[in-house]
C-alpha cells in the first residue's frame, strides 16, 4: 500500500501520520480538491490505530457537568455536540466507502460502578437532556432486565458504534489516493522548516514543499512538542474465543463505567468479547509488557463481573498507548508560532471521533474558511 514512484516536490498539504486520524484528514482534504501527500514512518494503520478497540462514542473522558465547570457550559455543550455529530459523520463516511469497514451503529451504556456514582449520572443525564444531547438514565433494574449487568444504574445513549480501525483506515487512504493523494509509507519526516512562504518537509525520499503541514502522529509526536500537553498511559485489552451465547447482553451495546480508570467492552462481529482497561501511566515498553499478566487477570475478573453467566476463554491480549489531556479534549488547529502547521491530535479515549472533528476543521482552515470551533481545541488553552 503506497506509491513507490518519486514523491512530488510541491503540494498543498503534507499530512504526517497514516493512522485513522491522518486518513480521515487526507480523505477530506482530497475530496475538497487539495493536493495531498501522506507520510508515515511505518506501514499505514499501524501504531495506536492497530491497537485500538474502536469504540465509537460521543462521550468525552470528562463528563459534560465537569467540563462545564472547567470551560463554561456553552463551550462544553458545543464540544459534546461536535462529538455527537462526528459519530453520525463516521457512519456516513463508512457507508460511502466501497470496502467493508466493520462499522455498526449500536447504543452505549455507562454503568455506575459505585452507589455514590448514581447521583452523578442522574445529574449528567439531566444536563444533557436540557441541551438536547442524546442521553437517558436507566435504573439498575432496567439495566439488569435489558443486558444482565449488575450496576447501580447507568447512562444510556443510542448514538455510538464500533468499527474495524485497520480496514477503515486503509479504505479511507485508498479513496484518498483515488482522489489524487500520494501515500508514502515507511517515509519518516525528518524535519519541518520554513521555506519562504511554504513549509519544507525533509524526508529520506526528498524534500516536499507544502502550503500546510498537518501533524496527525498521535502519541508518536516528539516529546518536545507534546510536553505539557498530554499524559501518556498504557491501556490493556483482551479478546475471548468465539462464544455461542453472550447472555442477556448479546453484544448489543458498547459498555463502559464510571470508575477511574474505567473498563470498556464490546462484541466483535465473529462472536467474541473484547474488553479493555486496567490503565497505568506509561513508563516504557518493558514496564508495559511486564504488567501484561497481572492486567490480563484484572480484565478477566472484570469480564466475569459484567458477564457472570457467560463462560469465557481468553484468546489474545495486547496493550496500547493513549493520552489524556486535562479537559479530555483533543488538540486541533494551528501552532501558535507557525499558523500553517496544524495539529490534529485526538488524544483521549475517543480518538476516532476526535479524528472526524479534526478532518472537518483542518480542511476548512486549509481552504481559508474561519472556524470558531478551533478555540475549543487550541494548543494554548
Amino acid at each position: 500500500m503506497g506509491d513507490s514512484s518519486p514523491p512530488p516536490r510541491d503540494c498543498d498539504v503534507v499530512v504526517i501520520g497514516a493512522g485513522i486520524t491522518g486518513a480521515l484528514v487526507a480523505d477530506t482534504l482530497a475530496r475538497d480538491g487539495l493536493s495531498v501527500v501522506v507520510l508515515d514512518r511505518r506501514a499505514p494503520a499501524g501504531g495506536s490505530t492497530a491497537a485500538s478497540t474502536s469504540l465509537v462514542s460521543y462521550e468525552i473522558d470528562v463528563s459534560l457537568k465537569n467540563l462545564a465547570e472547567m470551560i463554561g457550559e456553552e463551550d462544553a455543550v458545543r464540544s459534546y455536540r461536535l462529538s455527537l455529530d462526528a459519530v453520525h459523520d463516521l457512519g456516513t463516511i463508512a457507508a460511502s466507502l466501497s470496502e467493508q469497514t466493520g462499522f455498526a451503529p449500536c447504543p452505549s451504556i455507562c454503568l455506575a460502578s459505585h452507589r455514590k456514582h448514581r447521583r452523578d449520572l442522574e445529574q449528567e443525564v439531566a444536563l444533557r437532556q436540557r441541551h438536547d444531547l442524546d442521553a437517558e438514565f436507566w435504573t439498575a433494574e432496567i439495566v439488569e432486565q435489558t443486558y444482565g449487568f449488575p450496576s447501580h444504574g447507568a447512562l444510556h445513549t443510542g448514538t455510538a458504534g464500533v468499527l474495524d480501525p485497520v480496514r477503515f483506515t486503509r479504505a479511507l487512504l485508498d479513496r484518498a489516493v483515488s482522489r489524487g493523494a500520494v501515500l508514502l509509507p515507511r517515509t519518516p519526516a525528518r524535519d519541518v522548516r520554513q521555506d519562504g512562504t511554504a513549509l519544507a518537509v525533509v524526508t529520506g525520499r526528498g524534500t516536499l514543499r507544502a502550503r500546510w503541514v498537518v501533524y496527525a502522529m498521535g502519541y508518536e509526536m516528539p516529546a518536545s512538542l507534546r510536553a505539557g500537553m498530554v499524559a501518556l498511559h498504557t491501556t490493556y485489552a483482551l479478546v475471548t474465543e468465539p462464544l455461542a451465547d453472550l447472555g442477556p447482553w448479546q453484544g448489543k451495546s458498547i459498555v463502559w463505567e464510571t470508575a477511574r480508570p474505567y473498563g470498556y467492552m464490546r462484541a466483535t462481529d465473529d462472536g467474541r468479547v473484547m474488553i479493555g482497561g486496567a490503565d497505568t501511566p506509561f513508563k516504557d515498553e518493558a514496564w508495559r509488557d511486564r504488567l501484561m499478566p497481572s492486567r490480563t487477570k484484572r480484565l478477566e475478573r472484570k469480564l466475569g463481573q459484567w458477564l457472570p453467566t457467560v463462560q469465557t476463554d481468553t484468546a489474545f491480549v495486547w496493550a496500547g498507548t493513549f493520552g489524556e489531556t486535562r479537559d479530555g479534549l483533543p488538540y486541533i488547529g494551528p501552532m501558535p508560532d507557525c499558523p500553517h502547521a496544524l495539529y490534529a491530535l485526538g488524544y483521549g479515549a475517543n480518538g476516532i471521533t476526535f479524528g472526524a472533528i479534526a478532518a472537518r476543521i483542518v480542511s476548512g482552515l486549509c481552504l481559508g474558511r474561519p472556524n470558531d470551533d478551533v478555540r475549543l481545541f487550541r494548543l494554548d488553552r
